[in-house]
């Protein structure tokens, strides 16, 4: 009776260590699972960012491409409506001096304009 005691304790003994055994691998691969998986999502995350930094720079060209462009197109603009006023007070004073000398008619001039 003695031996089939001492077998059960062997063979109990020898069943802890085969399931402790057995639970560290099944865990072990569970963490492997999960550190694959955020590796994985880590790697997602990253090509995507990077497509959304490549996105946005290709933006920002685009954008201060047209910038540049208005910024040209309102120079040109300046410079038009700069000639045009210049244009409109040399007419305006002409318009003045020939209403002096053919009509006698005093123009009362304004202190910003230019005889």
């Amino acid at each position: 009776m003695t031996e089939i005691s001492f077998l059960i304790t062997v063979i109990g003994i020898c069943l802890s260590i085969a399931t402790f055994y057995v639970g560290r691998q099944t865990a072990s691969k569970a963490d492997g699972r999960a550190a694959g998986a955020l590796e994985t999502d880590l790697r997602y995350i990253k090509e995507s960012v990077g497509r959304i930094e490549g996105q946005l720079n290709r933006d920002v060209q685009r954008l201060e491409g047209r910038i540049d462009e208005i910024s040209h197109q309102m120079s040109g603009l300046s410079n038009t409506a700069a000639r045009a006023h210049e244009s409109a007070k040399s007419a305006h004073n002409r318009i003045n001096e020939h209403l002096e000398r053919e009509h006698d008619i005093q123009i009362e001039r304004r202190e910003h304009e230019e005889p």
